[in-house]
């Protein structure tokens, strides 16, 4: 999220449209204080508590009001309990509402009946509401009686600066199987299942990406299973330096467990690079994002066996490797932060 709207931020600039952030800050005890990320103003206000993982502001709804007043139009990320709970304090400006999951299905569902009747306020008052992926609909019964003010508008990928992508079609390497990960290191993501399907896999090597709270379990459990030699954890990898971990990989998967993971935009990212995918078939866009049968595979959830069956079969037929790859090529143009920005520029002045 912090890096979507950093991409959008950025890139409606260049329209002509002025935009400030509002947010709250991640750790307890930091006071309230503004910065400028690429030109953009940030408001960063105190947090003095965490809820479900939630930073939880006592001011927040205060300095919300006072920066809406000075603001032609207001833009929610949702779910996001603080604002949708304050929803008076932007009753009188055009809304514009991100749908990025139904809280009812995310982890945030025991926290969802406290502001449900918030959240309902929000999309009634939208002008329009975004969906970042079309099965978002199909799987959210809070959006139902809103159908008719859904647009889709896709997350984007953003290459590092300078950074040369493959616009090759990939060719299966029998004698090198490596599959990467990109990606918080966080229960939802489902790194867990993939190390488990890492035993049915004795010629494989997995490259992990990426920080968080699970780092020390997963850890753990590579030892536990005996692959420790054959699994790479690297936790402070430079954006400048992905493009090599994509180039050098073989394949890439994301086996996220729940709906917590809303988009997976690394998948779009790893598909610019002609990388197959292979996902999970949650009730969001993670499965719009890459195919299945057409840029890679999708499987349930959970199910270490399914994965290595998946990564077993694009490791073995090279034809259907070939055509992922193409075809994950192709499909990473619709992910492209122009064609987002062109989108909500659109999308901006219309409401206003």
């Amino acid at each position: 999220m912090e890096t979507y709207v950093r991409q959008l931020c950025g890139g409606i600039c260049k329209h002509g449209i002025e935009p400030s952030v509002i947010t709250i800050n991640n750790m307890v005890r930091i006071k309230t204080a503004w910065e400028r990320i690429d030109q953009v103003p940030v408001r960063r206000v105190a947090c003095q508590l965490r809820l479900f993982s939630q930073p939880v502001s006592l001011s927040f709804g205060r300095e919300m009001r006072h920066l809406i007043s000075e603001t032609d139009l207001v833009h929610v990320h949702s779910p996001f309990p603080n604002a949708e709970m304050l929803s008076n304090s932007f009753a009188s400006k055009p809304l514009v509402v991100t749908w990025c999951a139904d809280p009812a299905n995310t982890r945030w569902k025991k926290l969802f009946p406290l502001f449900r009747s918030a959240l309902i306020r929000v999309l009634e008052r939208a002008r329009k509401i975004i969906l970042i992926g079309p099965n978002l609909l199909e799987h959210s019964p809070t959006l139902q009686p809103y159908q008719h003010k859904c647009d889709v508008i896709p997350l984007a990928y953003s290459h590092a600066k300078g950074a040369e992508t493959i616009s090759t079609v990939r060719k299966l390497n029998p004698a090198s199987s490596t599959i990467l990960f990109v990606g918080r290191l966080r229960k939802y993501k489902g790194v867990e299942y993939l190390m488990r399907a890492m035993p049915h896999l004795p010629e494989v090597l997995l490259r992990i990406v990426g920080n968080g709270e699970e780092m020390s379990n997963l850890r753990q459990l590579t030892n536990k299973l005996g692959i420790d030699s054959r699994v790479a954890f690297l936790a402070n990898v430079p954006n400048e330096n992905l493009p090599d971990e994509y180039k050098n990989a073989n394949l890439f998967v994301l086996p996220s467990i729940d709906a917590s993971e809303a988009f997976g935009v690394v998948q779009a990212e790893a598909m610019s690079y002609g990388l197959p995918v292979i996902n999970t078939k949650l009730p969001t866009s993670v499965p719009f994002v890459s195919l299945n049968e057409v840029t890679g595979i999708t499987v349930p959830p959970r199910s270490p066996l399914a994965l290595a069956a998946a990564i077993k079969r694009l490791c073995v037929e090279p034809i259907f490797y070939e055509n992922c790859s193409r075809n994950a090529l192709q499909r990473a143009k619709l992910f492209s932060e122009e064609n987002m920005i062109e989108k909500y520029t659109k999308v901006y002045k219309e409401c206003i």
